[in-house]
């Protein structure tokens, strides 16, 4: 569950992260492990079968099989896509590169011309091309320039198409590249500018495998680019069983807008039985992975570092859901049949807050696993707590006083529950949700799965047809207007109105252009996840599908960190 309304905010400080690791990257050398960096799992070992070959070009670079290029005058600009200075956890498959190294001719100090563009050149050596041990999908460029300059990356297939630049001027240059997909030959061109001169030089670099249960590249179902929000997806990678419990571990993915594996992360050893692992996209750059069975919550940075690990055990057990709150603490959800809570840790994984539903409210009907925990969010100001049972609806909480607000109530069990009263009438009512989204406008946008057959005792159990809704929700009257419904009356594939059922996962998500992010979670022989864009107009402007029996249980679009070449 998210907090829509500062996510503007989070994307331009994560994005403003990303660029600032490069500058720590050239500070110190970087590209390991952080001090307090977690041991990773043997899922996250390090890759082999890399290989490197670097010289100088007193060593006679060509005799190596390395390219060295000579930057003469003005900047080359070509035109492509985007890159990144994001990396990844994991470690499956092989890479190989060859790097160019040595200077470029002219030793800076050149004039500017009356366009501005730097005429003069300056000497760049030292061109190291490395593969990222903890991912194949990524590489450390490093090199050094003879004066202060900028660092810019551009990188692609049979031409430069992509670009990462950061402003800041430095002699020791490394920058971590991550936008390449599995087994493929890129070049590489490591570029260094300041406001009288410009040098370049030139390597390849060869990606490896994914791991081996994660496809290199989902099935595009929707493609039109230009009406999408603009970035790249975070989900998690379910590999479904022969029974309802998988025996792999959870993948943690992020997809460029052509459905291609960008960076992966594979969360522990031990197996992701039910696929409830939650992922979030942090203000800092950082990807928050929730619990996944034995495997406890992490949160690792784009290299693949480790940087904080939740708890394991305890009493009820961890389910469902992790999340940040700005104070750097975490919110975790325990269950059982007697219990559904909250719990609030320090980074030490201490106990700070906690709340208790069952402390309110008992269960009113013989349903089996009566409230269903799936997620808890907070108000900008992270006075209020919202805490969303599935089967009971969406509960207000006062953080400070731990007040019980109200209750929006959902169908399955009571069409009458709650303390909100559903406009125009309560046939609009949600049945049964997941992840909630709390926006700054006053409405909550949820994703309604419409019924589980497995769950018995209630009033009703839904249409079997999936669902979005968004509601205008009013504190003082206690009313929630229903505002828009996807697929409702909308002109859609069928796909949309006969076979959107998701019976166990599910989440949905307001973009900045107003579109809609939704996770059509599911597993099991014969279905197929699916994660699409829609605008509030009903239009499907982007769609992947993973293959049958493979699910993901939410998504999250997140800035790429990148920009076209120029």
């Amino acid at each position: 569950m998210k907090r829509w309304d500062s996510r503007l905010l989070q994307q331009a400080a994560s994005l403003g992260a990303l660029v600032q690791s490069v500058v720590l990257l050239g500070a110190c050398g970087g590209g390991g492990a952080s001090n307090n960096e977690s041991p990773t799992s043997a899922g996250n070992e390090a890759q082999t079968g890399n290989t490197v070959n670097t010289s100088s070009a007193a060593d006679g670079a060509a005799a190596q099989g390395m390219t060295v290029s000579t930057a003469t005058g003005g900047m080359t600009q070509t035109t492509g896509g985007a890159a990144s200075t994001t990396g990844g956890g994991g470690g499956v498959g092989t890479g190989s590169v060859t790097s160019g190294a040595g200077p470029t001719t002219g030793v800076g100090g050149a004039s500017v011309s009356t366009t501005g563009v730097p005429t003069g050149s300056l000497t760049v050596s030292d061109l190291s091309i490395e593969p990222n041990p903890r991912m194949t999908l990524s590489a450390y460029v490093s090199w050094t320039t003879s004066e202060a300059a900028n660092s810019e990356v551009q990188f692609g297939v049979d031409g430069y198409q992509f670009r990462i630049v950061d402003p800041n001027e430095v002699t020791e240059h490394r920058v971590h590249v991550l936008g390449m997909h599995a087994e493929t030959d890129y070049s590489i061109k490591a570029v260094s500018t300041n406001q009288t001169a410009t040098g370049s030089a030139e390597g390849s670099f060869t990606t490896g495998q994914v791991p081996a249960d994660l496809p290199a590249a989902a099935t595009l179902v929707a493609d039109q680019q230009e009406k999408m929000q603009p970035g790249w997806t975070l989900t998690n990678y379910h590999v479904g069983g022969s029974s309802n419990f998988s025996t792999s571990p959870a993948i943690i993915a992020i997809l460029d807008e052509t459905g291609s594996v960008v960076w992966y992360f594979v969360h522990g050893d031990s197996a992701d039985q039910f696929g409830m692992t939650s992922t979030e996209w942090l203000p800092n750059g950082h990807v928050l992975i929730g619990n996944a069975s034995e495997e406890p919550a992490r949160e690792v940075d784009l290299e693949g570092n480790v940087i904080w690990e939740g708890p394991t055990g305890g009493d009820p057990a961890l389910s469902h859901h992790t999340s940040k709150l700005s104070s750097g603490n975490y919110l975790v959800v325990r269950e059982s049949n007697s219990s559904a809570r909250v719990e609030e840790l320090s980074p030490d994984n201490s106990v700070v807050w906690t709340w208790d539903l069952y402390d309110y409210l008992q269960p009113a009907t013989t349903a089996a696993d009566w409230c269903h925990l799936n997620a808890v969010t907070t108000d900008a100001s992270e006075e209020f707590l919202y805490f969303n049972c599935r089967f009971q609806g969406l509960f207000k909480v006062d953080r400070s006083s731990k007040e019980l607000l109200w209750q929006m109530g959902a169908a399955i069990d009571d069409s009458s529950s709650g303390d909100i009263t559903y406009l125009p009438d309560n046939s609009v009512r949600f049945n049964d949700s997941h992840d909630p989204e709390v926006h700054a406008d006053g409405t909550i946008l949820f994703y309604d799965n419409q019924g589980w057959a497995s769950h018995t005792g209630g009033e009703g159990n839904g249409t079997f047809h999936s669902r979005v809704v968004e509601y205008a929700v009013d504190d003082t009257t206690l009313e929630a207007t229903l505002t828009w419904e996807f697929p409702g009356s909308f002109e859609v594939d069928p796909w949309y109105t006969e076979s959107w059922q998701t019976p166990i996962w599910g989440d949905a998500d307001r973009l900045e252009n107003n579109n809609v992010l939704v996770t059509a979670g599911v597993r099991g022989a014969g279905t197929h996840t699916r994660i699409f864009e829609v605008s509030h107009a009903g239009e499907v402007v982007w769609g992947i599908e993973w293959p049958e029996n493979n699910g993901s249980y939410r998504a999250e679009r997140i800035p790429a960190a990148a920009e076209p070449m120029p």
